[in-house]
C-alpha cells in the first residue's frame, strides 16, 4: 500500500500551496489560527466516485460550514474540468489542483505523497481518495483513506467528528 499511512491523527498537517479552478493560489497555512479545515482528496471529479464523494459533501456544505470549518477538494484533475464540475454540479467550495509528478523523483513531491495517499503500483502510481479533517492549529483530527472502490463516505461521521473540535 505504499506511504498510506504517513500522516496520522496527531500529527502536523503538510503545508501546501496549489491553484484552485479559477487559478487562485490557496494554501493550507491561509486557514491557520482561523478555520478547521476539511480536505477531500480524490484522482478525479470526471467519474462517477469523485463526482458523487464531491456531491455529497456539497450536500452538507452549509453544515460543515457552521462548525467553522472549510471545505478543500484536491484533485489530479486539469483546471478546467474542476471548473466546469463546480459550474455544472454546483460545488460551493474550492477545488485544487494536484501539481506535482509523483513518479518523477526530483520534482517536489506533491501533496498527494505528503499526505501518505499515493500507492505504487507495477503501472505508476494510484492515489487513493481520503479525507483528512486540520484543525485551526494545522493538526490532523481525523483521516480516512478509501482503499476499496465500495468505501463510502459518511458526512454524519464527518459531522460528528468536526463537534468534536469544539
Amino acid at each position: 500500500m505504499g506511504n498510506v499511512n504517513r500522516l496520522r491523527v496527531g500529527l502536523f498537517a503538510p503545508d501546501f500551496i496549489l491553484k484552485d479552478s479559477e487559478g487562485r493560489k490557496l494554501s493550507l497555512s491561509h486557514f491557520s489560527g482561523k478555520k478547521n479545515l476539511l480536505l477531500f482528496f480524490c484522482k478525479t471529479l470526471n467519474d462517477s466516485a469523485g463526482l458523487s464523494r464531491s456531491e455529497e459533501l456539497n450536500r452538507f456544505y452549509d453544515q460543515i460550514r457552521l462548525r467553522d470549518t472549510e471545505v478543500l477538494a484536491l484533485s489530479r484533475d486539469e483546471r478546467w474540468i474542476s471548473r466546469r464540475v463546480k459550474q455544472e454540479r454546483k460545488i460551493q467550495f474550492p477545488i485544487l489542483k494536484i501539481e506535482g509528478d509523483p513518479g518523477n523523483p526530483s520534482s517536489t513531491p506533491p501533496v498527494s505523497e505528503l499526505y501518505g495517499i499515493v500507492v505504487r503500483e507495477s503501472e505508476g502510481t494510484a492515489l487513493y481518495p481520503a479525507v483528512f479533517i486540520v484543525d485551526k492549529g494545522g493538526t490532523v483530527r481525523f483521516r480516512k483513506v478509501y482503499t476499496q472502490p465500495t468505501d463510502r463516505l459518511h458526512p454524519d461521521d464527518l459531522l460528528c467528528e468536526l463537534d468534536k473540535l469544539g
